[in-house]
């Protein structure tokens, strides 16, 4: 078989996110197997019914057997934030699969990186040898599989992760009609994966194989990977290993049948070093803190010295943090703290836990949390109930003004870093309590299913009279104010795509009175907002009403490179008297206010940037409820409204900076 030639320069895709419109036609393609000369091999999929699990508008499953690889509108599309993205090919016929060549990406960029093919040939789905690929570079791939497959049907599989589209222009697969006599390959079982403890250094692997039409007539044995080990009876059933170390082998068991059909099995072996070896695994690692007093630096706190200290700033509200990188994955069993400026004063932190982070929030580890420490015990010993593997560790300081840390020790010894999903609280409104604002927290309901999806952030803030948390902050309000309300419906809570961060600013802990937000602590919150979840940071919002909308316009005019767009409702500043208004005229902005209200501030404001802030109309749009008033009648019908999320989540930084 000759090697396909790259048709890279020659694809053309659609918008980024989505896949877009048709940019026109170019030139037609010859198909890359009639241009190798393979004249037996006929294309099995070509114009054949195909289906799919999902379907983004007219990008329908059909487009990607239609043979054409040129039109920008002949392409299958699932559409983002579809965990199942599945094309299922009917090939009305059996045949003999030999090759597949698969065409996709937006333009010359952006192929699936990471993809399976499976047959079917009427006793169910199964792999297609060779056929899968992760870290996939190219948008022409060309495979010839292993060995010939018999097969009715066949599926691909997008594996890449949520959030990113799957284009798919062309799904061509090269076989023959099937002959009735065909030889069914072997299937070789190489056992259950094993496991073993040191000083233990030798295992036996008991394998087999089967053949349906036929017998095996050879068994061999072969290392995939691992450190170098000592094999006997590597030609039959039972394989005898010796000289084993500590690490992960992986052995492979290859069936022959007695028309020369082959098929393999992998079992892994996996030794582990005993005993265990704990050691401080937070000593000198990089340290970060909520907030620091003068030169009580958080990197004070894991330099093994009894004599300095991390202190933080004077601050009247509590859950101040103290994070420590391990810079890698540790399975972390305990915690010894040195609390206190000194081991005889009396200043110990009386309110305190450890978490963990979990790939996508933190976690508090169980066993660690700490009441009514007496302020003169000074050093603490926390066992975990339970091992906890982690990349990070928090400690949380529960007292206010100052929390004082000379020396945090993890014991701890390396391991694998986690894998699979997470466990954070998605689909639902929290509570979080924060050093800056203490917060209602909302993770989209698919948040949890891979660990490298990043997602929108929308801070929202509720107006000046407002409160979006119970006094005593162990829940969000009954009808608290502002875009939090919206999210008793569970509808609105399965259609939001986006981390919403919805402050309450009532300090101290009372909801009487005027709350007003301050910038510097809204840019904080912000700050820790992209420690503590997977935020997109190009994708970062604004919103608030009355108050708060004030404070989005505020945000917006002096940070404008911090966020993508702002969402001003029911606003009761001019900042047209600001000088820096006219940074607002790039910035993407829906404002939305009530006729009853004060409908110029809005209107004036889009007027202003339009004409007095140079050419060009700026990227403001107003919309005006009649019968809105300056209370929900206008906020919560904008917070309701589907349309608003659609438009404010396709704004990024990027686009314009």
């Amino acid at each position: 078989m000759r090697r396909l030639q790259s048709l890279t320069r020659l694809l053309v895709a659609s918008v980024l996110v989505s896949c877009g419109a048709p940019e026109g036609d170019e030139r037609a393609l010859q198909p890359a197997w009639q241009r190798a000369g393979i004249d037996e091999l006929i294309n099995v999929t070509l114009n054949k019914p195909a289906t799919a699990s999902s379907t983004q508008g007219s990008f329908l499953p059909e487009y990607a057997v239609d043979g054409n690889i040129t039109g920008d509108d002949s392409r299958w599309c699932p559409g983002i934030y579809n965990q199942t993205r599945l094309l299922d090919i009917d090939l009305q016929g059996t045949f003999d699969l030999v090759r597949m060549e698969l065409y996709t990406g937006f333009r010359d960029t952006r192929p699936i990186q990471s993809y399976e093919l499976f047959y079917d040939d009427g006793t169910g789905w199964k792999p297609l040898p060779g056929a899968s690929q992760t870290g996939n570079t190219s948008i022409a791939v060309s495979t010839t599989f292993p060995q010939p497959v018999t097969a009715t049907k066949v599926r691909l599989s997008c594996r890449d992760p949520l959030a990113d589209n799957c284009r798919v222009k062309e799904l061509w697969v090269f076989g023959t009609p099937h002959s009735t006599q065909v030889n069914i390959p072997p299937v070789a079982s190489a056992g259950p994966d094993r496991s073993l403890t040191l000083p233990a250094t030798s295992v036996t692997l008991a394998g087999g194989a089967t053949d349906a039409d036929g017998t095996v007539t050879s068994l061999n044995w072969t290392q995939v990977s691992g450190p170098s080990a000592t094999l006997s009876g590597t030609t039959t059933a039972n394989l005898s290993v010796a000289g084993l170390s500590a690490g992960v082998f992986v052995f492979r068991l290859t069936a022959t049948d007695d028309d020369g059909a082959t098929a393999s099995d992998e079992v892994s072996v996996t030794v582990t070093a005993a005993p265990d070896v704990l050691t401080n695994v937070a000593l000198n690692k990089p340290a970060s803190a909520g907030t620091v007093n003068g030169s009580f630096a958080a990197s004070n706190a894991v330099d093994d010295n009894l004599t300095t200290r991390w202190e933080s700033g004077y601050h009247f509200q509590t859950h101040n943090y103290l994070d420590v990188d391990l810079q890698g994955a540790f399975e972390v069993r305990s915690a010894e703290l040195h609390l206190s400026t000194s081991a005889t004063a009396s200043y110990a932190m009386p309110a305190f836990e450890l978490q963990a982070w979990d790939g996508g929030c933190w976690k508090t580890i169980p066993g660690t949390v700490v009441e009514g420490n007496p302020l003169s015990t000074t050093l603490k010993t926390v066992t975990f109930t339970a091992p906890v593997v982690t990349t990070q560790v928090r400690v949380v300081c529960k007292d206010k003004p100052y929390c004082r840390l000379r020396e945090l020790r993890l014991m701890g010894k390396p391991a694998a870093a986690p894998t699979g999903a997470t466990t954070c609280a998605a689909g639902q409104q929290t509570v979080v309590r924060n050093v800056r604002y203490d917060y209602a927290l909302f993770l989209p309901e698919q948040y949890n299913n891979d660990r490298t999806t990043r997602w929108p952030l929308i801070i929202a803030m509720h107006g000046l009279g407002g409160a979006t948390l119970t006094v005593d902050r162990t829940a969000v309000l009954s009808n608290p104010e502002g875009l939090a309300k919206q999210f008793s419906s569970a509808s609105f809570r399965a259609a939001m795509k986006a981390i919403v961060i919805s402050p309450t600013q009532r300090l101290p802990f009372t909801n009487e009175g005027t709350g007003w937000f301050a910038a510097p602590a809204v840019l904080a919150l912000l700050e820790d907002a992209k420690k503590d979840y997977r935020v997109d940071t190009d994708r970062i919002y604004i919103t608030g009403l009355s108050g708060g909308g004030n404070m989005s316009l505020e945000l917006g005019m002096y940070n404008t490179n911090r966020v993508a767009a702002i969402v001003p409702i029911a606003f009761t500043s001019t900042p047209q008297n600001d000088a820096n208004v006219c940074n607002l005229k790039p910035l993407p902005i829906w404002a939305f206010h009530g006729g009853q209200d004060t409908p110029g501030r809005a209107t004036n404001l889009k007027t202003h940037l339009d004409t007095k802030c140079g050419p060009g109309e700026s990227k403001m749009r107003v919309t005006i409820y009649p019968n809105g008033g300056h209370n929900g009648a206008t906020w919560d019908t904008a917070y309701a409204t589907l349309e608003l999320y659609d438009w404010l989540l396709q704004q990024r930084i990027s686009d314009r900076l």
